[in-house]
């Protein structure tokens, strides 16, 4: 009785002592399960990341630079012939332009043209406009305009005329603009031997502008002023020109400039003066 006690008490703490070397050994992970399918194929979180990081950067595009809100060009031309006859052609050209890509646009322009024949001025001219637009529509703008204009050969020693009014813009794309616009205000003008004279003034006028090509653009622009005290003594302008650049900021310009006065001051003169023009343009 004694021996199966004994033996019985002995197979209990083997039992015992097997089991607690079972317990502390280390136990073997369950072999991870297969991925679906197609699982392998797709990156994880880190692989994306990772292949994000490495991708190379696109470069930037250098042409899309951030416009500056005030611009300016200058202008130059001169010409000349010799032989029979001998000519001279000299113009410069002043053009101003702040928009701070708000509501308002300011811009200024100022031409000075001067031809000579054997020796004999034969075209005398200046011109000049300041002008501000305020936008209170998308389309629709409302703008203060002031212009000078002298003219020796058709004896205008000086004509100004302060207007304002209301302007739509009827087209507008990355290409082209067109601007109509309608105004009222006053005209003074001093004619060579003549009193000055005062009047109100009637103004309309159109711009329009295309941009052909990346290096190529069109420009045309025209005006009439009209005296409310005589509306038959008006004023007419006409400029369109080509423009082509040939180098970063150098511009070669064609164009040409059509002067028309109904009622200049000596019946002799004639109304009309057409000149061409031929510049090379520096954008400030």
């Amino acid at each position: 009785m004694n021996r199966r006690i004994t033996i019985f008490v002995l197979s209990v703490c083997m039992l015992a002592a097997f089991g607690l070397a079972e317990a502390q050994a280390p136990q073997q992970a369950a072999p991870p399960s297969p991925p679906p399918p197609g699982a392998a194929d797709k990156p994880t979180g880190d692989a994306l990341a990772q292949e994000a990081e490495n991708k190379p950067k696109e470069p930037e595009d250098k042409d899309k630079k951030k416009p500056k809100p005030l611009t300016g060009k200058f202008a130059a031309g001169f010409n000349f012939t010799s032989g029979n006859s001998s000519t001279r052609s000299f113009n410069l050209a002043l053009s101003g332009q702040y928009d701070p890509r708000t509501k308002n646009l300011v811009k200024a322009d100022a031409f000075y043209l001067r031809n000579s024949e054997n020796g004999e001025s034969t075209v005398d001219r200046t011109f000049a406009q300041l002008r501000d637009e305020y936008y209170f529509r998308p389309r629709w703008f409302v703008f203060g305009d002031a212009q000078y204009l002298r003219d020796r050969f058709k004896e205008i020693d000086y004509l100004f005329s302060p207007t304002a009014g209301v302007g739509v813009r009827l087209i507008k794309t990355d290409e082209r603009e067109l601007t109509a616009d309608l105004g009222a205000g006053a005209i003074f003008e001093k004619d060579t031997d003549v009193d000055r004279t005062s009047s109100g003034a009637v103004r309309a006028g159109e711009n329009f502008s295309w941009k052909i090509s990346k290096s190529a653009n069109l420009t045309e622009g025209a005006f009439a002023l009209w005296k409310t005290s005589d509306f038959a003594d008006a004023y007419y302008h006409f400029d369109m020109a080509l423009g082509a650049e040939v180098a970063e900021h150098l511009e070669l310009k064609v164009g040409l400039i059509d002067e028309y006065k109904r009622k200049p001051a000596d019946p002799t003169v004639k109304r009309n003066d057409v000149a061409g023009i031929v510049q090379i343009e520096l954008k400030l």
